[in-house]
């Protein structure tokens, strides 16, 4: 999909035809994306439908839900209230440039992925065309940057379409004082993230996307994005919780829990603001160069986010269930030798009794037979002593 929408982006070797095409195509990929997401089971469980993760709605078209972990707690039927302190910002550039500062202007434009353009304006040629020389530079090079420039005012604009800290450019130019104040010096130009929290508890922003801190006891890994224009309140979002629990151990707490979210075309692709009007990856359509441009970004979110859930499917594998294996099976080995000491010992104490039943028995034993002895050597006695009227001391006794 990545490599259809890019294709489509580039308008000097596709036409309209070729468009309708790639369009078929991408419908055909998403088809086959959603498939996946619905008929994808164990056993009688269906896995990546959204049934066995977290799923949530925003409040309003400014609130989207983006996504929640096996961490956040369901809530309640008037959802977790989100707040907004800060508004996003695209990191941007206006300044004033006329014919005369353009004429012979070079700058150089440098995006944070690394994309670079120099753009050489001839001398004696106008602000205009070299605001449409800059355009064309930035649109073969696939920078992520609108431009713009308003010949009323004589205003030119330089702009990134993501909103973010981390989204941002740097531009240097041949003059000093021409769209920035040291001739051959780089500035740095960057966005800002939004700030705000969810239901009172710390948020991460991130672009236009607020996510629960880790450590929040409600909203942990829930996420949502904020397409709106004012601070204060932005609504609520509601959230409900579907997540796997795995018995890991004999305790009753001793428990795995693993959210599997959904996978259809319709969630991935979520909370990425463009000007194709597009809500997520079931809706990019490309019948132009800007949609196809808006579908890249769309699509590269999508991937984003299943990279994101395969990476929390192998942590919990790797780091949770192979290591609750590891410690289980060295439990059951201490158990058997354990066991087997148990056993060492019942022998022990069995051989000891049968030790001690056999000297009481011989002990026994001997006493009688030493007993009788002492009455057969008294009688013997009785008898030498009386020698021939041994029969008479029977009498009288």
């Amino acid at each position: 999909m990545r490599q259809l929408v890019t294709t489509a982006a580039n308008e000097g070797a596709t036409d309209f035809g070729a468009l309708i095409t790639l369009q078929f195509q991408i419908h055909n990929a998403i088809e086959g994306v959603d498939r996946v997401s619905q008929f994808t089971r164990f056993g009688n469980k269906n896995l990546l439908d959204g049934s066995q993760g977290a799923t949530g709605m925003g409040g309003n078209e400014e609130l989207v839900f983006l996504k929640a972990s096996a961490k956040t707690i369901a809530s309640p039927l008037s959802g977790y209230e989100v707040d907004i302190d800060e508004l996003p910002q695209r990191a941007s550039l206006i300044e004033d440039l006329d014919d005369e500062d353009a004429s012979g202007l070079q700058i150089t434009l440098e995006e944070e992925d690394g994309a670079i353009i120099r753009v050489r304006n001839p001398e004696g040629a106008s602000a205009v065309g070299f605001a449409n020389r800059l355009q064309k530079a930035v649109f073969s090079a696939n920078m992520n940057l609108d431009i713009r420039y308003d010949a009323d005012d004589e205003e030119l604009t330089i702009e990134h379409r993501e909103y973010g800290f981390i989204k941002g450019f740097t531009i240097s130019s041949n003059k000093e004082g021409v769209l920035v104040d040291d001739a051959y010096e780089s500035v740095l130009f960057l966005g800002r993230d939004i700030e705000g929290t969810i239901d009172d508890e710390p948020a991460e922003g991130d672009g236009v996307i607020l996510t629960g801190a880790y450590n929040n006891r409600k909203t942990s890994g829930l996420s949502v994005a904020f397409l709106g224009d004012s601070t204060g309140n932005a609504g609520s979002v509601t959230v409900a919780q579907h997540a796997l629990k795995f018995q890991s151990g004999t305790n009753a707490e001793d428990q795995i829990v693993v959210a599997l979210n959904s996978t259809h075309s319709t969630v991935l692709g979520r909370g990425v603001d463009n000007s194709s009007g597009f809500e997520n990856l079931s809706q990019i359509r490309l019948t132009s160069t800007q949609e196809a441009i808006d579908a890249i970004r769309l699509v590269d979110e999508a991937l984003d986010q299943l990279s994101s859930m395969r990476g929390q499917l192998g942590s919990v594998q790797k780091h949770t269930l192979e290591t609750n294996i590891s410690v289980l099976r060295s439990s059951a080995e201490n158990l058997t030798a354990a066991e087997s000491s148990i056993r060492d010992t019942d022998m022990a104490l069995e051989m000891a009794n049968f030790t001690k039943n056999q000297i009481i028995t011989e002990a026994a034993a001997a006493a009688v037979a030493q007993a009788n002895q002492t009455t057969t050597r008294v009688l013997r006695l009785l008898f030498n002593h009386n020698g021939q009227n041994h029969w008479s001391f029977f009498a009288h006794h």
